[in-house]
């Protein structure tokens, strides 16, 4: 007999969402929403490397009463959590753009050696 368990889940920047699963392992929930999101954003950004987005922030929750207020994962939950992680990939992308600090990023190398400077 399976019993249902309650966890507190979150994925990178995300809303925390109540997850009611009755399994584990990779037959759990929480295993095919992991690997839809990662099949989500391996379409849009094939590149791009976002382990730490989907991979879930997971806590058991002992009392239900005390998570009253927090929404359950659901399909409507799911979507927010694509468009979420959809913004924070595009602004992992946009940042590393930026930290290649264009106008010095293609030094010359002899400007570079000090001996010719001095």
């Amino acid at each position: 007999m399976n019993t249902e368990k309650l966890y507190l889940v979150s994925f990178g920047d995300s809303k925390k969402y109540i997850l009611r699963d009755t399994s584990s392992g990779k037959d759990s929930k929480l295993a095919t929403i992991e690997s839809e999101l990662n099949s989500f954003l391996k379409e849009k950004f094939p590149n791009a490397s976002f382990t730490y987005f989907t991979s879930p922030h997971v806590s058991d929750i002992e009392n239900a009463a005390d998570y009253q207020g927090y929404p359950e994962l659901d399909s409507a939950a799911l979507e927010s959590i694509k468009k979420v992680l959809t913004r924070e990939v595009e602004n992992m992308e946009e940042q590393s753009k930026l930290d290649l600090n264009a106008p010095y990023s293609n030094v010359n190398p002899a400007a570079a050696d000090i001996s010719n400077i001095l």
